[in-house]
Parts: structure tokens; C-alpha cells; sequence
């Protein structure tokens, strides 16, 4: 995955901004899928994911003032969506019981393209699976996880350890 330009990034902030709308597609290309994985991991839906993306983005820019300068755009906007999917989860869950096995097959289509990842949502529970993807995927630090996530360093922290060892795991049986 490429890492995002810090330089890069804070130019289009600054174009979107002063309402040059004309950079927001290059914004949307370099933050897609960290915002995806942020709301697929909560809600485990892919229509409702589309849905929120775009929510997600709406909400970014009508709050783009709200954003601090040098600080991890990536971390802002995944908290937006994290935020977006966790009010329609606690909706949803008043309204209705579901059985998230019956829509696994919408959390993660398998390909053959990316066997690791395959195994990564496999193998890790929810929380594991949110702070891996967005440490190693994302290159987050685990304190900006912690903000984003709302929970103490020291937990995130645990649950990356915990992760890396379940996959490890994983990844030796299916060697062996």
C-alpha cells in the first residue's frame, strides 16, 4: 500500500478548504479505503458501508474547518466514519436482532490476490481486526488508534499484540 504524502495531503486540505472541490477525487482515492475498513468492520454490510462512505465524506466536508492543520487527516475522517457506523449500528441493534454469520459473505469476499489479508479477517475478532488493519494497513500509530477508537493506549496495544499472535498462529497451520 502506498503511504500517503503528508505534503501532499495538506495541500489538498488546504484546496478543499478554500472550496476547490476540483481535489476532492484525489482526496477520496488516497482515504477510501481506510474509511471503508473503519465502517465494514462495524457494521459488516456493504450497502450500508456505501451508504455511510458517502455520509462519511458529506460530514468531512461541511466540518473541514474543524480539521487542525498538521495534524493525521486519515485519523479525522476515520473518526467521522467510526462515529457514523457506530450510531446506525446502536440504531439498528434497537430496531432489529441480526445474525451477522448470515452476512459474512458481505464482510470480506475472498480473492486470491491478497492470501494474508484472507487470513487476517478470518482469524481476528472485531476490535483485533479494526486496530490491526488500521496499524499495519493504515500505518497508524496505536496512539492515534486509541483516540480514534475511543479506548486506552495500553488496550490497543494489547489487541495489536494479540492479533499478530493469533495470525502468526494462523499462518503457521496453514504452512504446516
Amino acid at each position: 500500500m502506498n503511504k500517503i504524502d503528508t505534503d501532499q495531503m495538506h495541500e489538498i486540505i488546504v484546496q478543499l478548504k478554500n472550496n476547490n472541490m476540483d481535489v476532492f477525487d484525489e482526496f477520496y482515492e488516497l482515504t477510501k479505503r481506510q474509511v471503508h475498513i473503519a465502517i465494514l468492520s462495524i457494521l459488516k454490510n456493504k450497502t450500508m458501508t456505501e451508504d455511510v462512505m458517502q455520509d462519511t465524506y458529506l460530514k468531512f466536508l461541511n466540518n473541514i474547518h474543524k480539521y487542525k492543520e498538521k495534524t493525521n487527516v486519515v485519523a479525522f475522517i476515520v473518526t467521522i466514519a467510526r462515529n457514523l457506523a457506530i450510531n446506525i449500528y446502536n440504531k439498528q441493534k434497537k430496531e432489529t436482532f441480526y445474525d451477522f454469520d448470515q452476512y459474512e459473505d458481505t464482510y470480506h469476499e475472498k480473492t486470491n490476490e491478497t492470501p494474508l489479508l484472507d487470513i487476517v479477517y478470518e482469524t481476528l475478532e472485531n476490535e483485533e481486526l479494526e486496530v490491526f488493519i488500521l496499524h499495519v494497513i493504515d500505518d497508524l500509530k496505536h496512539r492515534e488508534i486509541a483516540k480514534i477508537m475511543n479506548k486506552p493506549l495500553g488496550t490497543v496495544t494489547w489487541l495489536y499484540n494479540k492479533a499478530v499472535k493469533k495470525v502468526r498462529e494462523k499462518v503457521g497451520k496453514e504452512n504446516e
